[in-house]
């Protein structure tokens, strides 16, 4: 989860890793409340307005900056952690409470919120409560009572209180929404240009005097992704852009297959990481993708002279492994929230000739000779979901496969469902590129 970083260095560790021992040292370096940071001696009440404080506590820290509310810490009114004052379990008010009241008095509701107590080994039986609340790319977040949908009020932290906003600041909140949807759309296009203007260079020039590598790779699908909140990643020096290379390396190789893991050299690039080869690509250092890889374009055994075969099943494995490297690159920048994402099929060969689509090299059925999709596919998925749930990521990339196949005549994916199941019984031989999927 992407967290202030001026809360985690204040905290010395990350607040999903924070014991009782790290609430003590807060106390004890009297570390003082912030935008990004609460300290709450009582739990919540079970009241009505005890729900609603709840709200409006997640709610100011999502339209602000995130940050974190810890339930346990007295600040004796001085705004500082004072001491340690653990709470005792209330039967039926523990997380599922919680999640139940920001789920009924947000709107809309603020994604991911971290939920977890820590026991005391001080006070036996009691606990603390850490709720961690992400900067949201959908405020502005109001706080309303169920079913009073036209009574609400938006709140945001104010140095170490919270106020409402004014109806001219909401409105300015709604704008700025909307222009940073109109901001993602546009920094998309922007990385997924600049990939591909990188790959067509490269297909073009020559290695030691050979053939343009055109010539042996005409078809190529290409993905672009952009967090919503974009994220930091140190790439300024060529160390910095090795050590990134070689985190990326690893966090490709645990993809369902390796057709993601880039090959040195680390090429240098402007405020990103570059690699080429198979998969070509770029790391940008807000988190954003690319990566490029060969499609499976041959001709006919059977009319040399006719149409060419495009294979799709090992391309729809191809767009799974491509979703999971952009979304493990994007969390290792700190980037959060949706994932934007565009996928494209392209061919360096000068030809807009039509191809059969069939689903693999010992399938006979052909469709009916199409051009490749003109226009990307587009998808929007969490990055939380796609880290934390291989599932997610089929889910996603089915979505992106279902829309270039369908502009080429075919009815859905072959291996890919659109409920994150593969169907290994379709896969044959390419069953054993899955490295990290299990049934």
């Amino acid at each position: 989860m992407a967290l202030p970083a001026r809360l985690i260095a204040t905290l010395g560790r990350h607040p999903d890793d924070l014991t009782e021992d790290d609430l003590q040292r807060a106390v004890d370096s009297q570390i003082p409340e912030g935008v990004d940071l609460d300290w709450k001696k009582d739990f919540y009440p079970g009241t009505d307005a005890g729900k609603k404080e709840l709200a409006k506590d997640v709610c100011a820290m999502a339209n602000t900056a995130g940050g974190m509310v810890v339930i346990g810490v007295d600040d004796g009114k001085q705004d500082h952690a004072h001491a340690l004052d653990p709470c005792e379990p209330v039967q039926g008010r523990g997380e599922e409470w919680i999640r139940s009241v920001l789920a009924n008095w947000v709107q809309p509701v603020v994604p991911h919120v971290g939920v977890r107590s820590v026991k005391s080994g001080n006070q036996a039986g009691k606990v603390y409560w850490l709720l961690t609340v992400p900067p949201s790319t959908q405020t502005p977040h109001a706080v309303a009572a169920p079913g009073n949908d036209y009574n609400f009020r938006v709140h945001v932290r104010h140095g170490t209180t919270t106020r409402t906003l004014a109806e001219s600041e909401i409105a300015q909140r709604y704008r700025d929404r909307f222009q940073a949807a109109t901001d993602d759309v546009d920094r998309l296009h922007q990385v997924a240009t600049s990939g591909l203007g990188y790959l067509s260079a490269y297909l073009g020039s020559t290695d030691h005097g050979r053939r343009p590598r055109v010539n042996d790779y005409p078809g190529w699908l290409t993905l672009a992704a952009v967090p919503a909140v974009r994220g930091a990643y140190p790439l300024t020096t060529q160390a910095e852009r090795e050590a990134a290379f070689d985190r990326f390396a690893t966090l490709a190789q645990a993809a369902i297959t390796t057709n993601a893991r880039p090959h040195r050299p680390v090429l240098v690039g402007r405020r990103q990481v570059r690699f080429e080869g198979i998969p070509t690509g770029q790391l940008h250092q807000d988190g954003s993708y690319y990566a490029a890889r060969p499609i499976n374009i041959r001709s006919s055994h059977h009319d040399l002279e006719g149409p060419r075969i495009l294979y799709h099943r090992g391309l729809e494995l191809d767009l799974v492994t491509l979703v999971q490297a952009s979304a493990a690159w994007a969390a290792e920048s700190g980037a959060a929230g949706d994932l934007m994402i565009s996928a494209a099929l392209h061919r360096f060969d000068d030809s807009n000739a039509p191809v059969h689509l069939r689903v693999s090299e010992h399938s006979f059925n052909d469709g009916p000779p199409a051009p490749l999709p003109p226009t990307p596919a587009q998808t929007t998925a969490n990055l939380a979901a796609i880290i934390n749930d291989k599932r997610e990521a089929v889910v996603t990339a089915c979505a992106l496969a279902s829309d270039l196949l369908a502009d080429m005549g075919a009815h859905q994916p072959s291996v890919l469902t659109s409920d994150g199941d593969i169907l290994l019984a379709r896969l044959g031989d390419h069953r054993h590129h899955l490295t990290g999927w299990s049934d």
